[in-house]
């Protein structure tokens, strides 16, 4: 019976782990894991998104205002932060 509870744990472990290195608490899920089932919390952590993609400004969407430096959208006209004139590229 003491086996039972240590693979339980063990795999509570390895889900909070799991879900850690996706940008999830992984004692949210460690705990989650612990309550609900492994497995099932488990799954449910392979379903959900990774947090950890960048999803922030990229050479294909943004561009460095020539006054400022700053990004700006490449389909801007007009910088947002010093008001300048950008040419379209």
């Amino acid at each position: 019976m003491i086996e039972v509870y240590a693979v339980w744990l063990l795999l509570a472990v390895a889900v909070g782990i799991y879900a850690g290195r996706k940008g999830r608490s992984g004692f949210g899920w460690f705990v989650l894991a612990l309550l609900l089932s492994p497995i099932i919390a488990g799954i449910f952590a392979l379903v959900v998104s990774d947090k950890t993609k960048a999803t922030g400004p990229s050479p294909d969407t943004h561009v460095k205002c020539p006054d400022c430096g700053e990004l700006v959208l490449r389909e801007a006209k007009v910088c947002k932060h010093c008001g300048c004139k950008l040419i379209p590229q």
